[in-house]
């Protein structure tokens, strides 16, 4: 069914030749249905938006007018008559497939368009001119998500930054030319300058007006053998399949992912820490068991490698004990709003500890333990309450001052003689230390309903200590400071599920996995 329905760029002269027709655009990215709006005048001839994301709103805001959403299951009821249907999305051709099967477009139509942004057609042309170009010996490297959602000091970090700096102590840049894409390219000037065949490049190079750094950007992209990302990936949406793709991702936690999109052709690897997680993310990112490698987390070798004097470094004063806090975000920044869990409530923006009566004692509490608790909130959080906690024991990390110092936070949890989180990724990481754990769960319902979990029972997978009550919160910190690990057992059972390696060898089983030699 849907065979004879074609799939088209579409054109001025196909936008004249529709002029009278309505609108229906597949798929909500805001960069393309801005342009294709900003390109042809169409905002007030676009009648719906088709969207298949689990978080679908009902309508989406579009210069200033309101458009009904709809998902694809309820297009059977939609009259396609006089209407153009176009694919506003960097995947044009999985969108068409979708699109191709369903009845009532077949009847109504025989072309379905997709708009070809500014950066497409730039990307089409590259990729022509570098399609019979032998593949270089490079190495791309990507972190942090999508463009649009940028938040400082993400774009060179995590998995794919342990990765790479595996790398050049091996000296693998010997052999390969090292490439980053990161959003300013010149504050990295100084990295470059001291390592041989590494360049930084900025990712929005790709729609630059200045045609050296448009060449830069797409020589790296069209023929780099290897391209390493954490997180996002649409950059690398048009690759050849002689490239080869790996999603580092950046862990392997409790939480589920938000919106299933099956990613089997949008990457050739992923790397896992188990064979638990390996079928889960199978399941969660639509993935083959051959494109799962069960190598461990690039980054989780920094746990074993703390960063030397990064509490001195970071201002943190000398204490007997170090206590780490992970909250997972609730509320994002005012620019990612739509990432948005649910908003946390009480004074300070913290569970458990959420009124200053309690943070008061808490300091207290910490004083007489000489202890320092750190709290380091998720880079997209919203840090109006939280990240105003200063007190004798308790430090708020924030982002830009990690930025600054250039300290990535597995290279901190050496340092932590236990972690409190809730459903955190970085205390499945932290499990590799063998510490106490404890998890705030005062919302475990609420997220379940709002987020979802990968295992049925969450309680049952989380390897330390349960904390519903401020009590409990403070009864943990006391035990860490007195040696006391109650949650040891469960703790090493998990452990031997959750990862199947237990050392600081996570980058080299990646490269051994993909076979890339010095």
């Amino acid at each position: 069914m849907g065979v004879s329905m074609r799939l088209k760029k579409l054109t001025e002269e196909d936008m004249k030749n529709a002029a009278s027709q309505k609108i229906y655009c597949y798929e909500k990215s805001l960069p393309h249905l801005s342009e294709l709006c900003d390109t042809y005048k169409t905002e007030n001839r676009i009648c719906r938006i088709i969207d298949d994301s689990t978080r679908r709103q009902k309508t989406f805001c579009l210069k200033g007018k309101e458009i009904p959403m709809l998902d694809s299951g309820e297009l059977e009821q939609e009259d396609f008559s006089d209407s153009l249907v176009i694919i506003t999305s960097d995947y044009h051709r999985e969108a068409y497939e979708k699109l191709r099967r369903i009845p009532s477009l077949c009847r109504a139509l025989d072309t379905i368009y997709y708009f070809a942004d500014r950066e497409t057609e730039t990307e089409i042309g590259y990729r022509r001119k570098y399609e019979q170009t032998p593949l270089e010996e490079l190495i791309l490297f990507r972190s942090g998500p999508h463009a649009a959602s940028y938040v400082k000091g993400m774009d060179y970090a995590d998995n794919a930054r342990a990765l790479f700096e595996y790398m050049l102590r091996e000296g693998y840049n010997q052999r390969y030319r090292l490439v980053w894409l990161v959003k300013e390219a010149e504050e990295f000037s100084g990295i470059a300058g001291r390592h041989e065949n590494v360049s930084f490049v900025s990712y929005d190079w790709s729609v630059s007006e200045e045609q050296e750094e448009r060449d830069a950007y797409y020589r790296a992209l069209c023929l780099a053998k290897y391209i390493f990302m954490t997180d996002a990936y649409g950059f690398a949406r048009n690759a050849r399949k002689d490239q080869i793709r790996v999603q580092l991702w950046h862990g392997c936690g409790f939480k589920t992912r938000v919106n299933f999109v099956r990613c089997e052709k949008r990457y050739e690897y992923t790397t896992v820490i188990s064979d638990l997680y390996a079928k889960i993310h199978q399941e969660i990112y639509g993935l083959r068991a051959d494109q799962v490698l069960v190598t461990g987390y690039a980054k989780e070798d920094w746990l074993f490698h703390p960063a030397a004097d990064a509490l001195e470094r970071l201002h943190i004063p000398k204490a007997s004990h170090y206590i780490f806090w992970l909250p997972t975000f609730r509320m994002a920044q005012s620019k990612l709003a739509g990432l948005n869990e649910y908003e946390t409530g009480g004074q300070t923006g913290l569970p458990l500890v959420d009124s200053y009566e309690k943070l008061k004692e808490l300091d207290e509490m910490l004083d007489g333990l000489d202890t320092i608790l750190l709290i380091k909130l998720h880079p997209f959080q919203d840090r109006d309450r939280i990240g105003q906690i200063q007190t004798g024991h308790i430090r708020c990390l924030d982002q830009d001052l990690l930025v600054e110092t250039d300290i990535q936070i597995n290279q901190l949890l050496g340092y932590a003689d236990g972690l409190i989180s809730d459903y955190s990724s970085a205390a499945v990481d932290y499990m590799l230390l063998d510490r106490p754990i404890g998890f705030t769960l005062d919302d475990v319902e609420e997220y379940k309903k709002s987020r979802g979990f990968v295992f049925d029972d969450i309680r049952e997978w989380l390897p330390g200590a349960e904390l519903f009550f401020f009590e409990q919160f403070c009864a943990f910190i006391k035990d860490i400071v007195a040696g006391h690990d109650p949650d040891r057992e469960k703790r090493k059972r998990l452990l031997g599920v959750m990862h199947r390696y237990r050392d600081d060898r996570s980058c080299q089983r990646i490269m051994e996995a993909l076979r890339i030699k010095r």
